[in-house]
């Protein structure tokens, strides 16, 4: 009977403490660096036991806009429990699952290391002289308890000035507080001496916090080039999305990436980036992705996205609007800025289109199915990914491209794909959420037309583009291929001209061995029964390496057979090639010398007036 009693006070004491309104003691970390240099992070943990006699713990797998389980406990290298003193008994039930017998005390300290060296934007970081905290793979918490309050308390190593997070500001130095572990877990902090440039925009402070300058890195010059690109996406949208501190996290790590958060981004670049034009605009394009994801992607959000389970994949079809609409809009906006000459724009664009119809498994996958298969597909390319895969990024930013050309069409010019974006974002952000059918729904709302069936064949079918109608809109079209030129003039006795011979397979060159890395279906190595690992040793009995087996492919010329010697698993085999044409489209738009003057209102509607002359920077110094 008393056992009983006891129970149920305990569940008593759990239910209040969860009931609305009710305030509870935050969990509370201390970060350390004393092995800083071995890449290590310690974590003190105090969790509050609200009288239970146990605590069942968990840490996440996956980092909410990177859609891949990663297996963060991976990285825990011990973890022990304590209660005035005591040690307390600790089992792990599963890869990322502990119970802590807590026997009633009031608090329980959890101490546990990390090891953290992935320079990524997902992942912990430590060096002698900084460190990139992210929260799903450092912060262990209670299962199925999110909403209690949190405390992170950093301390500095010696030579270490600083922390930088977009958490409101706790009671002690270096310390933040966040009302649950969700936004815990969207706050990255770093810790160090960063460059550190701030403005305001609507009264709002904004802050470019930069890693690995170098002495090469202009963090103010780049301050003020962000600066202008989130006035423009104010401006898009119509109002910022948030009244707290935002920030700019900016690691010059020499590798590109970004994942966006509800209230900042973490990035990684070049710390070359500001010593020209080119650079400056393509770091400004990481930062327009990144940035618009403050709308779309944090606040308009699918259905499927939020609230998070942290321990499982949260399947959604609709990452091409999350996405690929977003890699759309970053370049559109740049040009609407100032930062593309139109010529540009259309070059950007042209890549998109060219990578989607360079990729056969835009005819084997939908982009609503790359959407939900991310989690499988996306991030774990193999050698065959370029034939059944087809990615929701760049194949979604050219739908995007297509549907804004259809709302255009359909309403005489008078409604866009921003416009349906922002009624989007006025209907279904925050809490709401949206549906893939919902959202095409919304845009056949604002197109006055019902787009159901158009939107089935774009999106949730796999198939072929059809870019003409938004070509027409525009007064676009695609760059016909130059013919190749004659060396020499015709001579009686000279062979007659053949089309170069194309094998089509994808190769790398490894300490003397070409070895095949990739077959695109429908080429000449594909038909032939060529393989991944094959390693081509000689065509026609003559010996290749990587720039010789295209020279003598085409010189072979297109249609003629020969026989390919490779070596497969160790054996020799002869395989017998068809060459084919290789394929000159280049996809390269073009504004056609003979546009209207309607389509050329209608461009400079959809990109903004041609700048005056090009620029990458829009700076009062």
């Amino acid at each position: 009977m008393l056992q009983c009693r006891k129970l149920l006070l305990v569940l008593l004491v759990s239910t209040l403490a969860s009931l609305p309104g009710v305030a509870r003691d935050p969990i509370a970390y201390t970060l350390r660096f004393p092995d800083a240099a071995a890449h290590y992070m310690d974590v003190e943990m105090v969790v509050p036991t609200e009288g239970a006699n146990e605590l069942n713990l968990f840490l996440p797998t996956w980092t909410p806009g990177s859609y891949l389980v990663r297996e963060y406990s991976r990285n825990i290298i011990s973890l022990n429990a304590a209660a005035s003193g005591s040690a307390l008994e600790v089992t792990k039930t599963s890869k990322n699952r502990w119970i802590v017998e807590s026997e009633g005390v009031a608090s329980v300290t959890i101490n546990y290391r990390l090891f953290c060296r992935e320079i990524n934007v997902r992942n912990n970081w430590v060096e002698t002289d900084f460190a990139v905290v992210n929260g799903a793979p450092t912060f262990i918490t209670i299962v199925d308890d999110y909403k209690r309050p949190y405390l992170v308390t950093v301390e500095l190593p010696s030579g270490w000035e600083t922390t930088a997070s977009p958490l409101p500001s706790a009671d002690t130095a270096n310390s933040y507080s966040a009302p649950d572990f969700g936004t815990l877990v969207d706050s990255p902090l770093i810790a160090g001496s960063p460059q550190v440039d701030s403005f305001e925009v609507d009264g709002i402070l904004h802050s470019l916090v930069t890693i690995g300058g170098g002495g090469v890195w202009d963090n103010a010059r780049a301050a003020r080039n962000v600066q202008h690109l989130v006035e423009a996406q104010r401006t898009f949208w119509g109002g910022l999305p948030y009244d707290e501190p935002y920030v700019f996290f900016n690691l010059l790590t020499g590798s590109r990436g970004g994942l966006e958060h509800k209230q900042s981004m973490l990035m990684t670049g070049d710390r070359w980036y500001t010593k020209n034009r080119g650079g400056i605009r393509s770091w400004l394009s990481l930062v327009s992705h990144e940035f618009f994801h403050s709308w779309n992607g944090k606040r308009l959000r699918p259905v499927e996205l939020g609230p998070f389970e942290y321990e499982h994949e949260n399947y959604s079809p609709s990452l091409w609007v999350v996405e690929g609409l977003t890699s759309y809009y970053q370049h559109i906006l740049l040009a609407r800025a100032g930062y593309h000459t139109h010529e540009k724009y259309l070059g950007a664009l042209s890549g998109s289109i060219a990578g989607t119809e360079k990729t056969p498994g835009r005819f084997v996958q939908s982009l609503s199915e790359s959407s939900f298969d991310a989690w499988i597909k996306a991030y774990r390319k193999d050698e065959n990914s370029i034939n059944a895969l087809f990615s929701y990024y760049s194949g979604g930013a050219v739908a995007g491209f297509l549907m804004d050309a259809k709302i255009q069409q359909e309403t005489d010019g008078s409604r866009s794909l921003d416009d349906v974006l922002r009624a989007a974002f006025e209907r279904y952000s925050g809490k709401s959420g949206y549906t893939e059918t919902e959202f095409i729904a919304l845009a056949s709302e604002i197109a006055g037309k019902d787009l159901t069936d158009w939107f089935d064949r774009l999106v949730r079918q796999p198939n072929q583009f059809d870019y003409q109608p938004a070509l027409d809109w525009y007064g676009l079209e695609f760059e016909k291929p130059k013919p190749p030129e004659s060396n020499s003039l015709p001579v009686a006795d000279d062979p007659e001209d053949l089309t170069k011979g194309w094998l089509g397979a994808v190769t790398s060159s490894s300490e003397g061995n070409l070895k095949v890395t990739s077959i695109p279906s429908d080429t000449p190595a594909a038909a032939a029964g060529l393989s991944v690992d094959d390693e081509i040793i000689a065509i026609d009995r003559h010996r290749v390496d990587a720039s010789g087996l295209k020279r003598l492919a085409g010189l072979m010329g297109a249609g003629a057979t020969v026989d390919l010697l490779v070596s497969r698993q160790g054996l020799l085999t002869t395989l017998q090639v068809t060459l084919g044409e290789e394929p000159t489209e280049t996809w390269k738009l073009k504004i056609k010398k003979d546009s209207t003057e309607e389509q050329k209102a209608r461009v400079n509607k959809w990109l903004g007036f041609e700048p005056e002359e090009e620029e990458s920077e829009k700076e009062e110094d």
